[in-house]
């Protein structure tokens, strides 16, 4: 593992991970020993997420939680999986910001207030439509037999 006193300790992490072969796990204690922080700890936390962003920029891999375990390379092959689960986060807070909007004090509202949030209203509206349909595209899109060439093997 490389170590160097010129590097920030998210670039340290990041190029270790980067020379592990797909599939390989590196527990909380090794990573905690490599960036020299205590886990669990913010700063390790922090760390970690920073090195994330480094290893997929620099270094094209990508690393998924084992749940109190460490981390795991993430195998080329499940690549589409690891990017499925941070849109599903994101179609949750969009959800989380459209219910905001459900229950917001429109009579309560100034007149300016009202006018910007039926703009953004509308806007969301039709956005949420989108998404609900990028959703079940990518539902389809992602399994491992994809439906239509299934259709054709027939």
């Amino acid at each position: 593992m490389v170590l160097l006193k010129d590097k920030k300790k998210q670039e340290i992490l990041a190029e270790n991970l980067s020379t592990m072969d797909y599939g390989t796990v590196i527990n909380h204690e090794q990573i905690a020993q490599l960036i020299d922080e205590a886990y669990p700890s913010t700063k390790y936390n922090s760390t970690v997420t920073a090195a994330k962003k480094i290893l997929l920029r620099d270094y094209g891999k990508v690393i998924e939680n084992i749940k109190k375990t460490g981390y795991r390379i993430v195998q080329p092959d499940n690549y589409t999986d690891a990017s499925m689960s941070h849109f599903r986060r994101g179609f949750k807070a969009m959800q989380k910001g459209t219910d905001t909007l459900a229950g917001a004090p429109i009579n309560d509202m100034t007149e300016e207030g009202r006018e910007t949030y039926r703009r953004v209203y509308d806007r969301v509206v039709t956005l949420q439509a989108s998404m609900n349909g990028v959703k079940a595209e990518l539902k389809t899109l992602t399994k491992k037999e994809h439906p239509f060439l299934a259709a054709m093997k027939r």
